[in-house]
């Protein structure tokens, strides 16, 4: 496992799999599919027609026709899920984006372009909160966190026009909202003196998955802490083994939940835990790790149903990367499984598997076919927390895994995608399915061969 950047995407399943349940169950007005947050947003999937506008930003700043520059430039922000909005005015155009639980508002003109985000309202000047907002203005390039006249803490964003290129405003405007979204509910968790403003926009989640969230949460997370604790796999002679199971659950954790605020910040401090080039040994850095884990688990139920919550996003988290940086990374890892098969560490095996697919949705933007597969991984292995969710989709059969109900899913994957990836042809023969861990590996090697080449959209 190597060092690379730490970079929430919203999934409709009821898209991806109609047709698949409308051949498991029949007529699709009979099954009824519930929406869900899966993992971190990324606004690496656009249609190519936005693109278009991307392109006449870029022409018209160059000649110096800064509004019409910056309409075009919004209209590539927009997504399908009413993220941003915006109205002009002859020379005046005024926007509003969603980035996460955060509203940011703006407005631009010949001269200057303007941006604010509220993070919370304060009712004094807690010497705390206003320490740690002055230390992370030093860690900012384009935004400044201030107080306004209102004592609402804001981060806030400004530009000329004739500096305001696409470019910079796209990442200007990305390190506001991005930042805004993080802290708020951060700094509300840990300072009683603020509360919250402008979160109308937000979704309730049901109370239902709420629970079965938290549940699934604790499980986790205890059946984690029995491996570690009772399990046979010795910490100090395979420490590798051990940071396996712990990457496997964060990483897995963390896109099927979706959790905001201290917990998503919580998986967050131990991937890099692991990662950060500090001198400590294997072990060591797995020692830290669970520190953290438990901090996680030891969040009351309350605290973290406050953090589920159905959000819109302007701006990803996550870095495209090609599907060479997927191959590099099964062929990195895939080799360990053998070893732990062999040694009979059938649960380390099965981890392996779980790292990649967890480590390429936690830090990438991967190639959507591919994506769309490592959500079928999860949707096998995790079955019963779909199915308490809502997903009538059984991948297990009399405690074996069911080949033709996955061969179907991935037809219906390959199906979905042809028009757009037509040499995506996953080769299902590939699969094993004796064992969990042989299939895992199998599902790996199968999708490290795919051809997933398309037209190129252009990339910012």
């Amino acid at each position: 496992m190597q060092d690379y950047i730490l970079s929430p995407i919203k999934l409709s399943i009821f898209v991806q799999y109609m047709n698949y349940l409308k051949k498991l169950f029949g007529r699709q007005e009979d099954v009824n599919i519930p929406e869900m947050e899966l993992g971190r947003y990324s606004d690496s999937y656009k249609e190519e027609e936005k693109y278009e506008f991307w392109d006449k930003a870029i022409m018209l700043f160059e000649s110096k026709e800064y509004l019409n520059a910056f309409e075009n430039f919004l209209e590539y922000l927009q997504n399908d899920k009413d993220n941003l909005s915006y109205t002009r005015n002859q020379d005046v155009i005024d926007f509003e984006l969603y980035q996460g639980s955060k509203k940011i508002v703006g407005t631009a003109n010949k001269e200057k372009v303007k941006a604010t985000a509220r993070i919370a309202k304060t009712s004094d000047m807690n010497i705390g909160f206003m320490r740690k907002l002055i230390e992370q203005n030093f860690n900012l390039k384009y935004s400044k966190y201030s107080l306004d006249e209102e004592d609402n803490i804001t981060l806030t964003f400004t530009s000329y026009m004739l500096d305001g290129s696409p470019y910079k405003l796209y990442y200007a405007l990305k390190e506001l909202s991005v930042n805004a979204d993080k802290q708020d509910d951060i700094l509300l968790e840990e300072f009683d003196s603020l509360t919250p403003v402008n979160t109308g926009h937000i979704r309730n989640v049901s109370a239902d998955q709420k629970k079965v969230k938290y549940d699934y949460l604790q499980k986790e997370l205890s059946i984690l802490t029995k491996n570690l604790t009772e399990g046979k796999l010795d910490p100090l002679k395979y420490p590798g083994g051990i940071s396996y199971l712990i990457l496997s659950v964060i990483y897995k954790l963390d896109f099927l939940i979706h959790p905001e605020g201290a917990t998503m910040e919580g998986f967050e401090k131990i991937h890099k835990a692991y990662f950060l080039k500090d001198g400590k040994s294997a072990d060591r850095r797995n020692h830290d790790m669970l520190k953290k884990l438990r901090k996680i688990q030891e969040r009351t139920e309350e605290q973290f149903n406050a953090e589920l919550y159905g959000v819109k996003s302007t701006f990803g988290i996550t870095a495209p990367t090609s599907h060479e940086r997927v191959k590099e990374l099964i062929d990195d890892e895939i080799s360990n499984i053998d070893w732990y098969i062999q040694n009979n560490y059938a649960t380390v095996a099965q981890a392996i598997p779980s790292y990649i697919v967890g480590y390429c949705l936690f830090n990438y933007a991967i190639p959507l076919p591919v994506k769309k597969l490592f959500i079928l991984y999860y949707q096998i292995f995790e079955n019963d927390y779909f199915i308490k969710l809502g997903y009538p989709i059984e991948y297990w059969q009399k405690l074996q895994l069911n080949k033709s109900k996955i061969k179907s899913a991935i037809f219906t994957i390959e199906n979905g995608v042809k028009e757009e990836f037509p040499n995506f042809k996953p080769d299902v023969k590939k699969l094993v399915f004796s064992t969990p861990a042989h299939f895992g590996k199998s599902f790996m090697l199968m999708t490290r061969d795919l051809d997933v080449k398309k037209i190129k959209k252009k990339q910012i």
